[in-house]
C-alpha cells in the first residue's frame, strides 16, 4: 500500500505563520505535523511514501530529506499550489497503480485511528467522527445502509449515518480509472475546487465504505486555535 500525502496549500487560513512555516512544519509538541505523519504510516507497515509538495517545498524537504526513519520518501511538485487541492491530487496521478492511502497532512490522530482504516474489510474506505462541532467548517460524510453517499459541508441526501471526515481515504488500485475520471471532470469545471468536490462524485461511482473515529483522539489543524487544541490532545 502506498501513501499520498497533500502538503502543497498556503494555508491561507493560519498566516501569517504560513507565511514562513508549511502548515505540514508545525510543530505540536517534540514533532511537526508531518513527521507524526510519517510516524504512524511507517507504524501500520507503510513504507512507499508521497508527499505533494508546492508552497514552501524546500523547507518540507530540508525538515524531512529523502529518507526519514530509514524510509525513503518522495516527492510531488504542484507548480499549481495556490489553487485548488483537487491539482494537488492530479499531480500525483501517476502513482494511483497501487492500493492508496490519501491523506490530508495537516492532521493529528492517534495510531488506532490509521490502523483502523488501513485493516478495514472496506476496499475503500473512509474515516467519519460523529461526534464532532457544528462551525460549518466541517467536511462531512453521510452514509447510507454503510455505503457513503456524500462528501460535502452541506448534506443534501438521505442518509441515515453522518460526521465529520477526518481527511484520510484507503482506495483500492481496482478502482484508480474512475479516480481519474472524477479528477478530470472536476478539474474542467473549475481548478480551483477542493479535491473533495471529486471524492463527492467518486463515492457515487463506486463503494466506499467508512470506519468510525468516533472517541479517539484527532483534529484537523485550520486555524491558530487549532494549534493549541492539538497541543492539548497530549499525543
Amino acid at each position: 500500500m502506498r501513501a499520498i500525502l497533500l502538503a502543497a496549500g498556503i494555508g491561507k487560513r493560519l498566516k501569517p505563520l504560513t507565511d514562513i512555516t508549511p502548515k505540514s512544519l508545525i510543530r505540536v509538541g517534540d514533532k511537526t505535523v508531518l513527521e507524526r505523519m510519517l510516524d504512524s504510516l511507517i507504524g501500520v507497515g507503510i513504507k512507499d511514501i508521497y508527499v505533494v509538495v508546492g508552497h514552501l517545498k524546500e523547507k518540507i524537504k530540508k525538515n524531512v530529506g529523502r529518507k526519514y526513519s530509514g524510509i525513503q520518501v518522495h516527492y510531488i511538485f504542484n507548480r499549481d499550489y495556490k489553487r485548488g487541492s483537487v491539482l494537488s491530487v492530479w499531480a500525483a496521478r501517476r502513482y494511483f497503480d497501487d492500493d492508496m492511502l490519501l491523506m490530508d497532512s495537516d492532521v493529528i490522530f492517534e495510531n488506532k485511528i490509521l490502523d483502523r482504516l488501513v485493516n478495514s474489510k472496506n476496499e475503500n474506505c473512509l474515516l467519519m467522527d460523529k461526534d464532532y462541532g457544528k462551525t460549518g467548517e466541517e467536511m462531512k460524510i453521510a452514509a447510507l445502509n454503510k455505503r457513503v453517499v456524500q462528501i460535502a459541508r452541506d448534506i443534501t441526501v438521505r442518509y441515515d449515518e453522518v460526521g465529520e471526515g477526518v481527511g484520510f481515504l484507503k482506495l483500492s488500485k481496482n478502482y484508480h480509472k474512475e479516480l481519474l475520471t472524477v479528477l478530470e471532470g472536476t478539474i474542467a469545471d473549475d481548478e480551483d475546487s477542493d479535491y473533495e468536490v471529486a471524492l463527492d462524485k467518486l463515492v457515487k461511482r463506486i463503494p466506499v465504505g467508512f470506519e468510525e473515529a468516533t472517541g479517539f483522539k484527532w483534529t484537523e489543524i485550520d486555524f491558530k486555535d487549532d494549534i493549541e487544541k492539538a497541543k492539548a490532545l497530549n499525543l
